[in-house]
């Protein structure tokens, strides 16, 4: 009951469940700024997740959903040491669990805390701005120092838009507590805005304080997460996204109307196609006018081999989500999941088409304004809450942002779920207490379910500095570590055990192996080995693939 809900879900729930617990927090911030920075290529990017539904659900949900009920199993563990009556395979694949969504979780409690800091708007400290200590550091970025009012001296870092550019500070506003600077590069201009130092909160085991409106955020969405999952369980988890996936979906189509209605009419066309006409007289930085319209996109950004390459890993890896076939193993029967499967793809349709639409009209809206390099906004990760705040009054704005909040937490919920599931069920019931009683193995679900949403949270009060590619990194490492095994385990009688291992720990190894090679930077090639330097020259077409990976 706690951790399946009786498997009980029908056509509707889990279809809405499904969508939601795959669409997390990349979704509405991370996808939404390759849109924004990258144009029309992002079509291409995503299109593989418009036949996710049909790997995910044809491929594994009527057999594990079948094998799971024959054998009692709650868990995508339990379904792997069922299948081959071997309890170390289950631990190690509660391990591997417990490892990826570690780190994805994180980086989902990062975007909750980010959603509502932006909704919050603190506005930053009170501070006195110290013109004679402005500097460039060794980085290319031009850092302001800001005396605050308790004497101490904090800076804000903001990247030149390119080397040969001279800065030059225009004004100060103490009132909107912003720096006006002006790069220059001959008659090329670019004005940024540069807020003071955001108010912060020094804690006792940090080594640097966390912006106050962050803190706030990531406070009130963790003790919401942890609290409903800890006490609800599966239902509470299912229902929850049941209401997200509607409010998603919601959220995403009133943006793309206003999105489109907002976009100034261009060469005679409106909406959409004016908003495609104002890309094509952008120039991006480092790139040439027309790029955000063609591909590959600026700075070559999708070529076709990296595009075959991501729609392969997002049909593919997608099917391999225990998250998912823990959702595939709670429905009510065969005519529910043939139903759901409609659903679900006519909903990654309408959401993710609705999300190009907005996000394009959103680089007509605002050309420059959120680029990494020259915006005068913020970063493009802010861009979701900025077209909120633009296309709408206050009151609907917010109802608006409750679409990314929405789809992390119904992500945050079920992976809380699962790491409680594979701790109490997979390592606690079957391997440390089998004679456990039911009111003993709630009150370890409910603690651990606490505990793990504590930790996570302590984790995300100092995050990675990226988002989108630690979810790339823990899809793709799931993917590889539970796609071919469970299929194996599933449709092939003939397999072993010790298969089943080799391929687990091949696949995670694999991801771990291209991963480490990945981050080499141009600073460690050069004294890399000849067979580092051959794989970097070889294997480019592996996405990211020599790329140190930045939000």
């Amino acid at each position: 009951e706690y951790f399946l809900g009786n498997r009980g879900l029908g056509p509707w729930v889990l279809a809405l469940t499904v969508a939601a617990t795959a669409i997390s927090g990349g979704t509405f911030m991370g996808f939404p700024s390759l849109i924004y920075s990258n144009g029309w290529i992002m079509a291409l990017w995503i299109c593989s997740y418009m036949v996710v539904p049909i790997t995910t659900m044809a491929l594994m949900g009527k057999r594990i959903n079948q094998v799971a009920r024959i054998a009692g199993s709650v868990t995508v563990p339990d379904v792997l040491r069922d299948r081959f009556e071997s309890p170390g395979l289950g631990i190690l694949s509660s391990l591997l669990i417990l490892f990826f969504l570690c780190f994805n979780l994180v980086a989902q409690f990062k975007g909750g805390g980010l959603v509502l800091k932006e909704a919050m708007r603190i506005r930053p400290t009170p501070a006195t701005f110290l013109p004679d200590q402005t500097r460039v550091d060794e980085q290319k970025n031009l850092v302001l120092s800001f005396r605050l009012p308790d004497g101490q001296i904090d800076t804000q870092k903001v990247p030149l838009p390119g080397d040969r550019f001279t800065h030059q500070i225009k004004s100060v506003n103490e009132e909107a507590r912003e720096v006006e600077v002006l790069f220059s590069e001959g008659p090329r201009q670019v004005r940024k805005l540069v807020p003071f130092p955001p108010r912060k909160t020094s804690i006792a085991w940090l080594s640097k304080p966390v912006e106050t409106g962050y803190l706030i955020g990531l406070g009130i969405f963790a003790l919401t997460v942890i609290a409903y999952t800890t006490y609800g369980g599966y239902w509470a988890v299912t229902l929850t996204d049941l209401l997200a996936g509607l409010v998603m979906l919601a959220g995403v189509l009133l943006m793309a109307v206003l999105a489109v209605n907002a976009v100034e009419a261009k060469n005679g066309y409106t909406g959409l196609g004016a908003a495609t006409e104002h890309l094509r007289e952008i120039t991006p930085p480092d790139g040439q006018k027309g790029d955000l319209v063609t591909g590959p996109g600026p700075k070559a950004f999708l070529p076709l081999g990296m595009a075959f390459s991501f729609f392969l890993m997002w049909s593919l890896m997608a099917a391999g989500q225990p998250s998912g076939m823990v959702r595939l193993m709670s429905y009510r029967d065969v005519p529910s999941l043939k139903k759901a499967l409609f659903l679900v793809s006519f909903y990654y349709i309408l959401t993710y088409v609705a999300l190009l639409i907005i996000f394009i009209c959103a680089r007509a809206l605002y050309p420059t304004e959120y680029l990494r390099d020259v915006g005068s906004e913020g970063v493009p990760d802010s861009i979701m809450p900025a077209m909120a705040r633009r296309l709408a009054p206050p009151l609907l704005a917010g109802l608006l942002l409750a679409a990314p909040y929405a789809a992390i937490m119904s992500t945050v919920a079920a992976f809380l779920l699962m790491i409680s599931s594979s701790l109490v069920r997979d390592i606690y019931q079957r391997t440390i207490n089998p004679n456990a009683s039911q009111r003993t193995l709630k009150v370890v679900s409910y603690t651990i379910t606490a505990l793990v949403g504590v930790v996570v949270m302590l984790g995300a009060l100092n995050p990675p500095d990226f988002l989108q590619y630690i979810i790339v990194f823990t899809g793709s490492g799931q993917g590889c570590a539970f796609l071919v095994p469970m299929l194996l385990a599933l449709y092939w009688r003939r397999a072993t055990r010790q298969g089943v291992l080799a391929g687990m720990l091949g696949g995670f190894l694999t991801v771990l192996v291209l991963y480490a090679l990945g981050w080499i930077d141009s600073a460690s090639q050069s004294r890399s080995t000849g067979l580092a330097r051959w794989l970097q020259d070889n294997l480019t077409w592996l996405p990211g693939w020599g790329e140190k990976r930045l939000d």
